[in-house]
């Protein structure tokens, strides 16, 4: 009973929190950007920068989220392949149903049940536990990419340039951290992975990065934002790092991603409207078009059950 109302007070706090970063940045944005006597100036050069856009441009953005999450369908097939033997067909299907139940949850954490489903009964708490250092391989990448970031995205504070390293350092150390439990905790010992294991999530979690980073300067390049690939790139890992900290749901996180992006980029690229676009189009292939098709295979999944 006690545990049960942890767990909802640990569940509405995250909501609370993700909910107040919503409105909090719903504010700046519309001050900074709808409220701007510029609105219809720039908005009518938007609609023109996206009328000039090809479909082959269209179709290379399409084909990084598709690579995008055809690496994420490996880590997922490769890290249950022990326990829960999955073909790669059925990986990739399970990572974008996990999609369609990570939009509507605080920090993506449907996802977890989402992909589970495809696996055997009696084996989905496992998966979980395994699915869990797919994310943790990723989250290190994050974290050390971004906290070298930091050191070239000069106008945050300092202190971060410190103490993000020290928080790559110690994550770091608990990934690879191995021990072998001893009585009633040997339980635990199950949810360990070989190390081996780790180091493919980390290469592959580091190849998934270089795609979302890709499609950023592809899509700026769309939209026809000239910023220096270095500041880009840059500012763009330390959006990275914000948004695997902040507690926010995928709906709300446009408006999050989009004040984020806002505040980073700014002392590079002065046209906001631009930006707030930027961080739309991907939002929309990255988070809104995989969990529409996730929802439509999830449907399939549940007539043939």
């Amino acid at each position: 009973m006690f545990k049960n109302s942890v767990s909802l007070l640990v569940s509405f706090g995250k909501k609370s929190i993700g909910f107040l970063l919503f409105m909090v940045c719903a504010v700046a944005i519309y001050h900074q950007v709808l409220a701007n006597e510029n609105w219809a100036q720039y908005g009518e050069k938007i609609t023109l920068q996206f009328s000039t856009i090809s479909w082959p441009q269209w179709l290379l953005l399409l084909l990084l989220m598709t690579m995008n999450f055809f690496l994420e369908a490996i880590k997922w097939k490769y890290v249950v392949a022990q326990n829960n033997p999955i073909s790669f067909l059925k990986s990739f299907r399970s990572v974008l149903v996990g999609q369609s139940f990570a939009f509507f949850t605080p920090n993506r954490i449907g996802e977890y049940a989402g992909r589970t489903l495809f696996l055997k009964d009696g084996n989905k708490m496992l998966g979980m536990a395994q699915m869990a250092w797919t994310s943790y391989a990723q989250l290190l990448i994050t974290i050390i990419l971004g906290s070298l970031a930091l050191t070239i995205n000069l106008p945050f504070y300092p202190w971060l340039q410190w103490a993000s390293p020290l928080l790559g350092i110690v994550a770091t150390f608990l990934f690879f951290y191995r021990k072998e439990w001893k009585g009633w905790a040997g339980n635990f010992t199950i949810l360990q992975i070989p190390s081996n294991t780790k180091f493919l999530l980390l290469g592959l979690s580091f190849i998934r990065y270089c795609v979302f980073m890709l499609q950023y300067v592809w899509a700026a390049n769309m939209l026809g934002m000239s910023i220096p690939l270095i500041d880009l790139v840059s500012s763009i890992a330390v959006l990275f790092l914000c948004l695997s900290i902040l507690p926010t749901i995928s709906i709300t996180e446009l408006v999050i991603r989009g004040q984020l992006l806002l505040i980073i980029l700014a002392p590079f690229y002065p046209i906001k409207i631009m930006i707030i676009s930027l961080s739309t189009l991907i939002w929309a292939v990255n988070f809104l078009l995989p969990a529409i098709i996730g929802t439509f295979l999830l449907i399939g999944y549940r007539l043939k059950q």
